[in-house]
C-alpha cells in the first residue's frame, strides 16, 4: 500500500533569472529533502512505514523549480493497520509534509515553530495530551502537535531542513518556496536563514511536572557562596536546592546563624523535565516561612 504527495520546489532570485542552478547547490538540497522526509517518517512512524522522495520528470518555467514526489509505503506485514483503530498512529506523506510545515493547513509545523522562535530556544514546552504549548517568550505561546516537538528535537531532521534551505546563503538566491496544486503554500526568504540553524536546539525543555508545596526541611549541609546549593532532607529523600528568597538571603548576609540540623519551613518548587534522553528534577526554595532550631526528642 502506498500514498503519494506531489509538490513543486522553487528557488528564486537574480542568480536564477535564466532558470539554471548550479548542481553543487541543487544536489545537496535535494538529498537533504530525502533525508528530511526519511528522518521525520522514522521519528513519527518508526519501522511501520518507509518513505522516499523522487524527482518527477517535469520542470517548470519561472525561477528554478523541480517537481518532487514523496511516496510512502507501509511495510507488507503492517498493511492491515489501516483497517484497525491503529490507523491514526501512522502519519502519511501528506501528514509528514504538515509536520514539517510545507502545506496550506492552518496548523503550525516545524517551520512555523522555528520562525516563531527566531533562532532562540523555547522558554519551556508544556505537553497537553497530543498538543504541546511552546513558550517562545515570557508572554507568547504557540500550540503545535506533539509530533512537531519530536521532530524539532531530532538532530537529523533539523540538519536536513537546514540543508534544504541552504542555497539561500548563495548570492543571488533569496527565496525558497513550495507549490502544491498551483498554490504557493510556503515562502522562505534569505534573511530568515538564522531561524533554521540546526545549532539552535532545545534538547532540554519538556516540562513533565511543576509542583509547589509547603515543606519542612532539615539542613544537612550549606554554603554561603553565591550560586551554590544547600543539601536538605524532607525526612524521606535528600535534595540539592537553590534558594530564590532574597529576603532570606539578605538575612544570611546580615549574619544570621544557620547550621547543620536546623529546620526550615518553606514554599518549595520541584520541576521535572525531559532533557534529551535524561529525566531531570530541579528543586528550589521559593520562600522561607520559618527558621527553627534543630529538632529535639520530646520527653514523655
Amino acid at each position: 500500500m502506498a500514498n503519494h504527495e506531489r509538490f513543486h520546489v522553487v528557488y528564486d532570485g537574480p542568480a536564477l533569472a535564466e532558470h539554471r542552478m548550479d548542481v553543487r547547490d541543487l544536489a545537496p538540497a535535494l538529498v537533504a529533502f530525502a533525508d528530511l522526509f526519511t528522518a521525520v517518517n522514522k521519528e513519527v512512524n518508526g519501522d511501520a512505514a518507509d518513505v522516499r522522495v523522487q524527482v518527477n520528470a517535469s520542470f517548470k518555467a519561472g525561477s528554478f523549480g523541480i517537481d518532487l514526489v514523496a511516496t510512502q509505503h507501509l511495510l507488507a506485514q503492517l498493511k492491515d493497520i489501516f483497517s484497525s483503530t491503529g490507523a491514526s498512529a501512522i502519519s502519511n506523506a501528506s501528514g509528514i509534509l504538515g509536520l514539517i510545515g510545507m502545506t496550506a493547513s492552518g496548523a503550525a509545523g516545524l517551520i512555523q515553530l522555528l520562525r516563531a522562535l527566531h533562532g532562540r530556544k523555547p522558554i519551556k514546552i508544556e505537553q497537553q495530551g497530543e498538543i504541546a504549548r511552546v513558550w517562545v517568550s515570557q508572554t507568547e505561546t504557540l500550540e503545535v502537535e506533539r509530533d512537531v516537538i519530536r521532530i524539532y528535537r531530532n538532530s537529523t531532521v533539523r540538519t536536513s531542513l537546514e540543508k534544504v534551505v541552504s542555497p539561500l546563503a548563495r548570492e543571488g538566491i533569496d527565496e525558497f518556496g513550495i507549490v502544491m496544486d498551483g498554490v504557493k503554500v510556503l515562502d522562505i526568504h534569505a534573511e530568515e536563514l538564522p531561524s533554521f540553524s540546526a545549532a539552535v536546539t532545545d534538547a532540554e525543555a519538556e516540562i513533565v511536572s511543576d509542583i509547589t508545596a509547603r515543606k519542612v526541611l532539615l539542613i544537612e549541609s550549606l554554603t554561603f557562596k553565591d550560586g551554590n546549593k544547600w543539601r536538605v532532607s524532607d525526612g524521606n529523600a535528600t535534595y540539592h536546592v537553590a534558594i530564590e528568597d532574597k529576603e532570606f538571603l539578605s538575612k544570611i548576609d546580615a549574619g544570621e546563624r544557620f547550621g547543620k540540623g536546623d529546620v526550615l519551613v518553606v514554599d518549595w518548587r520541584q520541576v521535572q523535565s525531559i532533557e534529551g534522553a535524561k529525566l531531570v528534577t530541579e528543586s528550589t526554595i521559593i520562600k522561607v516561612i520559618e527558621h527553627r532550631q534543630p529538632l529535639q526528642h520530646r520527653l514523655l
